[in-house]
């Protein structure tokens, strides 16, 4: 799906790969489709669900499949920077069992899982095969209950069942049910959040949530958890926040559900990129907290920033009108996008969502003003032409964008993931007011650097 912003959506000719043009051809003939992706940005409901089971301290993942759906979750944790939490298991689905079921190998798994980890949480996933199959899952985390003194959890996440982000947002959802409705009567006058939509996996996000916690103790705020970078036993006392915060939308259905069983507002906050985005950031908490903004503490990080970035004010001069690229997940890239229009003064030629949330379509509107175009979960190879024919000069993505800016001959400034070609271990946020000092400074030394490298 394809969104025009300020100006006409321009034209591209493929130029190669037109067996792939034809095919798309055939098959929309035959389906009626206007648009078929045969590479979508996207993953599958699996990885959603993933990611916020291994947000969760003491929780185990035990994908139900066969061996190349485990292999692709444990690459992606292996080669990204959470290499000594890796909490997955396989139940070792294999080729015989497609006759007579892998109901036992996954009990198996289970009581190995709880005896290997001693986890508080174990989370089932049914990958396709056993689902095809017709693996009664749920049937054997039910005998299971009264031989394991951990919760089990089950979720359907084969991949016809839906993309990632829908897999995030039911995992989310289902942790509800284990909240204890007694916590929220243990809400007094401290002023408490929890944050939702959080996901430990993306680049610098433990950084990022140390500078959130930061600013909101600045406020006088702090926080009570974050959903999900969380022990499960802090997942169970959420309600005790006297505030939800969600981020960039995401984790909206677990808000609701929460405001639904225990009378907890929420408020959806802008992942904070930027000066702008981090004041709107505790302008809507403390809204929602019914408290006073803290404007001289505000006013403090301002003039950090501010102090840092005249120091290298010629640079900045020489990327203004830029020129650029942005393909990242809904719930931070409208962010990213809008700061680096309105505050970097850069040129967002395409904003390109890899996924959506609940809250993608309120976000549409309002960036029509600072994107020539966006891309709501395109075809890759179509997304790639879109960028070529924007010239675009740089790119902030994942690492699946690499090969796209080595062909433009642009920097890549890796900002969602997944990132699998470069680390981060040390506490550079690129969130918040900290973060807004960073994330320039990454830009400048990638252009540099880049020049040089020509």
């Amino acid at each position: 799906m394809t969104v025009s912003g300020r100006g006409e959506k321009r034209g591209f000719e493929m130029q190669h790969e037109g067996s792939i043009k034809r095919a798309r051809e055939r098959v929309r003939g035959r389906t009626g489709a206007s648009e078929i992706p045969y590479d979508p940005p996207q993953d599958c409901k699996l990885v959603g669900v993933m990611r916020a089971i291994c947000g969760i301290k003491d929780a185990v993942g035990v994908i139900h499949a066969r061996p190349g759906c485990h292999c692709g979750i444990l690459l992606l944790r292996a080669l990204g920077s959470h290499q000594n939490d890796i909490r997955i298991v396989s139940s070792g689905v294999r080729a015989q069992d497609m006759v007579y079921g892998a109901e036992g190998r996954l009990s198996a798994a289970i009581g190995l899982s709880y005896f290997n980890f001693k986890p508080a949480l174990i989370a089932v996933m049914n990958c396709s095969a056993p689902a095809i199959m017709g693996d009664d899952v749920e049937g054997v985390a039910q005998a299971l209950k009264d031989k394991i003194p951990a919760e089990i959890l089950t979720f359907s996440t084969g991949g016809y069942e839906g993309p990632a982000w829908l897999g995030y947002e039911e995992a989310l959802a289902e942790l509800t049910k284990f909240m204890d409705g007694a916590a929220k009567t243990d809400r007094g006058a401290e002023k408490t959040v929890n944050i939702l939509g959080f996901k430990r996996d993306d680049p610098r996000a433990l950084a990022d949530i140390q500078e959130i916690e930061r600013m909101l103790h600045t406020q006088g705020v702090s926080v009570n958890a974050v959903l999900t970078n969380a022990s499960f036993n802090e997942i169970k006392n959420a309600p005790r926040a006297s505030l939800n915060v969600v981020l960039g939308g995401d984790g909206l259905k677990c808000a609701e559900a929460m405001e639904e069983r225990f009378d907890m507002p929420f408020v959806v906050v802008p992942y904070p990129y930027g000066l702008r985005k981090s004041r709107v950031f505790l302008e809507r908490i403390a809204e929602g907290l019914d408290i006073e903004l803290n404007e001289n503490a505000i006013q403090v990080e301002e003039e950090y920033v501010k102090e840092r970035i005249e120091r290298v004010f010629l640079f900045l001069q020489g990327i203004y009108d830029a020129s650029i690229a942005v393909i990242g997940d809904a719930g931070r890239a409208f962010d990213l996008a809008q700061f680096l229009s309105e505050e970097v003064c850069m040129n967002v030629e395409v904003l390109a969502l890899t996924s959506q949330n609940h809250h993608t379509n309120e976000m549409l509107s309002e960036a029509k003003e600072y994107a020539e175009c966006v891309l709501i979960e395109p075809d890759r190879f179509e997304m790639s032409e879109r960028i070529k024919a924007s010239e675009v000069e740089l790119l902030f993505g994942t690492s699946f964008e690499k090969k796209i800016a080595w062909e433009l001959r642009a920097p890549l400034i890796r900002m969602f993931y997944p990132v699998i070609d470069e680390v981060t271990i040390s506490d550079t946020p690129f969130a918040g007011f900290r973060g807004t000092v960073n994330i320039i400074e990454s830009i400048i030394n990638a252009v540099i650097h880049n020049y040089l490298a020509e």
